[in-house]
């Protein structure tokens, strides 16, 4: 198990504060896939060691299975020079990945977002970050700020309300049962927040939600 990092790089050290204070966790990652920066949330998930773990090395799930899909998942983001082809990385704006991580406890499994950090570069001293995961414990629900997500994006209620519960790990079927809607409107709901928002794909408003309107905790 890793103890909390406080800031291994500059952009803990400079942004340390605020992605401590989201109810979403985050760990910063090098091309490497080990771990810079893991925030409070992150840390608390990580000492329940309960589907995901992580040290200096990198980061692992509770089965070999899920830790080989993980890392495949961080590696296709990071894409180091070494072991993978120009021709063979993805576009700097590729989706980002998203898994699913089983718990040992039986609770609901952890959500991991795999999103690239671009534009980022080293400064000899360190290694800059190449990717964050974004981690959400569906049993402690992030908290979204649905009335600045409409009045920003000119979202309805019903739309805001799709995009938050998206976000906090639920699939379509599970968010419209929660709204007391059918999947076809839950379907045209989140159509509409996509052409809203300019996001075009579900993982894309997703990272837009958890970025940008995940409610800090006090």
């Amino acid at each position: 198990m890793m103890q909390t990092v406080t800031a291994f790089d500059a952009v803990g050290t400079v942004y340390g504060a605020v992605l401590d204070r989201l109810d979403v966790g985050v760990i910063l990652l090098d091309a490497m896939g080990r771990p810079t920066y893991i925030n409070g949330r992150a840390a608390r998930i990580v000492a329940d060691n309960d589907g995901l773990a992580a040290d200096r090395a990198g980061v692992t799930a509770s089965s070999s299975a899920e830790t080989r899909a993980l890392k495949a998942a961080i590696a296709a983001t990071t894409h180091p020079v070494t072991g993978m082809a120009v021709a063979e990385r993805p576009p700097e704006n590729a989706a980002p990945n998203r898994l699913y991580l089983e718990r040992p406890s039986g609770l609901t499994p952890l959500v991991v977002t795999v999103i690239p950090l671009a534009g980022l570069d080293d400064d000899g001293a360190h290694q800059s970050p190449r990717a964050a995961l974004f981690v959400v414990d569906p049993a402690a629900p992030v908290r979204i700020d649905t009335h600045g997500l409409g009045a920003a994006y000119g979202l309805t209620p019903r739309e805001a309300s799709i995009a938050a519960l998206l976000s906090r790990g639920a699939d379509l079927v599970q968010a419209a049962r929660a709204l007391g809607i059918g999947v076809s409107s839950a379907r045209e709901y989140l159509k509409r927040a996509l052409d809203k928002t300019g996001t075009r794909r579900q993982a894309n408003l997703v990272r837009l939600v958890l970025r940008s309107f995940a409610v800090s905790h006090c």
